[in-house]
């Protein structure tokens, strides 16, 4: 009786309890038991997730779902709903008001699961559940030209909830690797800069206006006003100056304010959907390019920062917007001459702060003491702003080649971007088109699950990812990656966004360390099918290897006499991988092949 007692017990435990090893039968002998059902006016995103769900079935298992609408079809009990439809039950249809923008649910009914999100954002959290489903059926989405689908006739999964929202707000990977709508949106990347995401892949947070940062000179352009109203713009060292990428705008001046409000004003009746609008300096040549004119002066002395008079005029803007659009928000920058809060202005709650970094690359924010005035900064605006974004480069821009080993700093600062109340990240990379040649599609990857999720193990995507994208050559890549990001930490090493690849490993390599990872970079060549994508993409990693040889004139480029030929090789090499950039200004040279 004891026994029999005991049994009935764990009978129902596996029955009720969450997390138990349950299991869902989604298909036997390549013949589906499901049907996917979304609502008959289901938004696009939706449509496209319960597409998403029966393509991946069917290429799992053999035998295509499927899909359904919830008004045409009776209900089943083996059956995945997707988004908000007639067949809601009570515990979907309260955790859904959970969710937020972007949140999804994944919640099994018995043999029933239902995918959504909360509506909002034209189904973008649905299309992520979908994908995490997806996910859990066994696949992984990696690069554009690379997925795993395992193959499965008969294939279970565990019926285990999961509930998720995203960490950040906004997120975006400004990596050309990523850019493509399928990977973006599988990887959750909701930054739209490239307007690459259309209403069926989730759209994005994107900007009303020409420009999402640097706007002053759409605002209120030199070439318009200069010249017959010099005093709009900076006043630097007693005289007014319209020289584009050395000027700003004169934030004291009145007509300066309504002119660029009528702008803004024109820019979101142009782009109803927009809920952010930047109103940022301009980029620039030289960092004091801000106005010092007496009544901007006066302000700085009383902010102690060239950033008072900004606030104050971004302030006025937001104060404006705010009655006849208030779900829209304003986006400046603290950015060169204007990283530092002001004393005594605070920003609007509909304001939107967003930082720029800068510093050392190869130690985190958090800790490096070359990145101190950036980790105080940031840690004081968090005081008195509740809306920051943070605009983080991940690359070298001087030389897009050159081997970057900052792979273990990226979990760190993402964390401490976090802890500091930051909403939303943009990961600034090789963002021009084509193939990295530095590990960029790696670095994208990484980034877009850190900001998706922070805690994830770095080391663990890492070793995914280069398992599917360099297949038999993956261990050579990783022993060499590895061996690469060791050198400069022992090292000690500190290097930032625009540095000499020759002087970042100068008295780093020796001779027999650069023979011994030639034959490295061989053997990964050499493991991998000839001409397969696999090898194509390791030998476009191999490239930056081979650049850093270039540049320190060492290896087959120590030979000055046969230099020219190593060019025309090393240029021939990149055309044919798809690489098609040296740095953020300057491409590769086409050869004739």
């Amino acid at each position: 009786m004891l026994k029999t007692r005991s049994l009935l017990i764990a009978a129902v435990c596996l029955a009720v309890l969450p997390g138990c090893s349950r299991q869902a039968r989604i298909a036997r002998d390549g013949a589906c038991r499901y049907q996917v059902v979304l609502s008959a006016d289901a938004a696009p995103a939706e449509v496209t997730a319960a597409s998403e769900l029966a393509k991946y079935i069917g290429q799992i298992t053999g035998g295509t779902p499927a899909v359904v609408k919830d008004t045409e079809a009776p209900v089943s009990s083996r059956e995945i709903v997707v988004g908000r439809t007639s067949r809601d039950i009570p515990r979907v249809a309260a955790c859904r008001d959970t969710l937020g923008g972007e949140g999804f649910a994944i919640l099994w009914d018995g043999p029933r699961a239902f995918v959504t999100g909360s509506g909002e954002n034209d189904g973008r959290g649905t299309l992520y559940g979908a994908y995490e489903f997806i996910r859990d059926m066994g696949c992984e989405f990696y690069a554009s030209d690379t997925e795993t689908v395992p193959s499965d006739p008969s294939l279970r999964m565990p019926r285990r909830d999961r509930v998720e929202k995203p960490v950040f707000e906004y997120r975006d990977v400004y990596w050309s690797a990523v850019w493509d709508k399928e990977i973006s949106t599988k990887l959750h990347r909701n930054g739209n800069l490239a307007g690459q995401l259309p209403k069926e892949f989730g759209g994005g947070v994107f900007y009303a206006g020409p420009r999402f940062v640097h706007s002053f000179v759409s605002l209120v352009s030199q070439e318009e006003y200069f010249d017959t109203h010099p005093e709009y713009f900076s006043e630097i060292d007693g005289k007014r100056t319209g020289r584009y990428l050395y000027s700003q705008l004169c934030m004291t001046n009145e007509d300066v304010f309504q002119i660029a409000l009528k702008k803004v004003r024109g820019w979101l009746e142009e782009n109803p959907d927009a809920r952010i609008v930047s109103v940022s300096q301009n980029d620039s040549f030289v960092i004091e390019s801000y106005c010092t004119c007496p009544s901007c002066k006066a302000i700085i002395d009383e902010e102690g920062a060239p950033m008072g008079p900004m606030l104050r005029f971004v302030n006025r803007i937001a104060d404006s917007l705010k009655v006849d659009h208030p779900e829209v928000a304003v986006d400046l920058l603290a950015y060169q001459y204007s990283v530092t809060p002001p004393s005594k202005t605070v920003p609007r709650d509909n304001v939107i702060v967003r930082y720029c970094t800068g510093g050392c690359n190869g130690h985190s924010i958090a800790e490096c003491p070359n990145n101190a005035v950036a980790r105080q900064n940031i840690e004081n605006w968090h005081r008195i702003c509740n809306r920051i974004y943070v605009w983080d480069y991940t690359t070298n821009f001087a030389q897009y080649l050159c081997p970057f080993p900052n792979f273990y700093t990226l979990k760190d600062n993402i964390n401490f971007f976090k802890d500091n109340g930051v909403k939303g990240v943009f990961e600034q990379g090789m963002y021009q088109g084509g193939v990295s040649g530095e590990f960029g599609e790696l670095r994208a990857y990484v980034l877009a699950k850190l900001l998706w999720n922070p805690s994830l193990d770095t080391d663990a995507l890492i070793d995914g990812f280069m398992g599917a994208y360099y297949g038999a050559g993956a261990p050579k890549v990783r022993e060499y990656f590895d061996w690469m990001h060791r050198t400069v930490a022992e090292d000690g090493r500190h290097f930032n966004l625009i540095i000499n690849c020759a002087d970042l490993y100068r008295d780093l390599i020796s001779d027999e360390d650069l023979a011994r990872i030639d034959t490295v970079w061989q053997d990964a060549v050499a493991a991998c099918e000839t001409d397969s994508k696999e090898q194509k993409h390791v030998r476009a990693a191999q490239m930056s290897w081979r650049f850093y040889k270039r540049m320190a004139s060492r290896g087959e480029w120590a030979d000055e006499a046969g230099r020219a030929e190593q060019e025309r090789l090393f240029n021939k090499d990149c055309n044919e991988l798809g690489i098609t950039r040296l740095s953020e200004g300057a491409g590769i040279p086409w050869v004739e092949f």
